[in-house]
């Protein structure tokens, strides 16, 4: 059996096996078209592009009409992204899927959306406030628990006062999974800083490495760095050597790229987060898909990560990667 009817399989078991919730919204007539839209990252992140690549596969298995929505204006990221998500809207698609990255701008519009009788399904960001904004399901992570588990991580391997890099100001996911981090240190009898990064500075590689090397620079004591992104993680790695602290200081980091497994290979970082963002994208289309034919909703959120990798299995996923390209979001 391929990979994907395997997934596909277990995908309708799992949605079979759910509790239907009731909800006052009307689900499609059967002889309609479904179609859904995404509206999701900026692609030049690898971690989006496997977000899309599994909405596109479940749409592919299920049938349906499928678009991938994001904005390109790395400066302007959020107004342009709030925008688009209004747009999407006013297409009136069988569901609308968000990612939820800047509450503060948009949980008003998706509150305006989901009053208007709009099917709207959340993942990845926007845990917190799915319900507040009307939406009728989650698909993602529990991001302080998370910040908890790295941060547990890194305490084990002997670290005691923790920094937690987070990329995308604004973003409630990343400020609640640094404040898990942050906890689990105090909880542990250390501390933990937080280092802001500007969004339009995020992907520029030499910019994140000195901003990190310059904050190790100015506290000696921090001992381990976490950061919430493939580029990131990089950009700490390199921050780190150059400062010749390779085994004196703990690299956790989120989200892959090729790169970044190969570091973990080398042991330029101890541990990455693996959110599973392939799975994000493809179970949300199936639930979405599921409302909108039959009417029926899982229970609860859907919970697609993380998986913690290693250096001990590292090599596994190499091996899938090039079987499946882009199926862990690595590019």
């Amino acid at each position: 059996m391929t990979f994907r009817k395997i997934l596909k399989t277990a995908t309708a078991l799992a949605c079979l096996s759910t509790v239907a919730a009731g909800i006052g919204l009307a689900p499609a007539r059967a002889e309609d078209k479904i179609n859904i839209i995404m509206d999701g990252g900026p692609l030049w992140d690898p971690f989006f592009g496997a977000m899309k690549k599994g909405g596109e596969d479940a749409a592919k298995d299920l049938g349906v009409d499928f678009q991938w929505v994001t904005s390109t204006d790395t400066a302007n990221f959020d107004t342009d992204y709030a925008k688009l998500v209004k747009q999407s809207a006013s297409r009136h698609p069988s569901a609308l899927i968000i990612g939820n990255y800047f509450p503060h701008a948009l949980d008003p519009i998706i509150k305006d959306i989901t009053a208007s009788g709009e099917p709207v399904f959340i993942f990845h960001d926007g845990g917190a406030s799915w319900k507040d904004d009307g939406a009728i399901g989650y698909i993602g992570f529990d991001s302080y628990a998370l910040g908890k588990k790295v941060a547990g991580l890194s305490i084990k391997a002997g670290a005691k006062h923790g920094l937690c890099v987070n990329h995308v100001p604004g973003n409630v996911t990343l400020e609640n999974e640094c404040k898990g981090y942050a906890d689990a240190f105090k909880d542990a009898g250390g501390s933990a800083k937080l280092q802001m990064i500007q969004f339009s500075d995020a992907y520029n590689p030499t910019f994140v490495t000195q901003a990190i090397k310059g904050q190790l620079q100015a506290d000696q004591a921090i001992d381990a760095v976490y950061t919430m992104g493939a580029e990131q993680g990089l950009a700490a790695a390199a921050a780190i050597e150059q400062l010749g602290k390779k085994d004196k200081i703990v690299n956790g980091s989120l989200g892959l790229s090729l790169n970044a497994l190969q570091a973990l290979h080398d042991g330029k970082i101890l541990f990455i987060a693996d959110l599973q963002p392939y799975l994000d994208g493809y179970y949300a289309v199936v639930e979405a898909y599921q409302y909108a034919k039959y009417g029926m909703l899982p229970a609860g959120e859907i919970w697609t990560g993380a998986q913690i990798l290693t250096k001990d299995n590292v090599d596994k996923v190499l091996d899938i990667n090039k079987k499946f390209p882009g199926v862990r979001g690595a590019s």
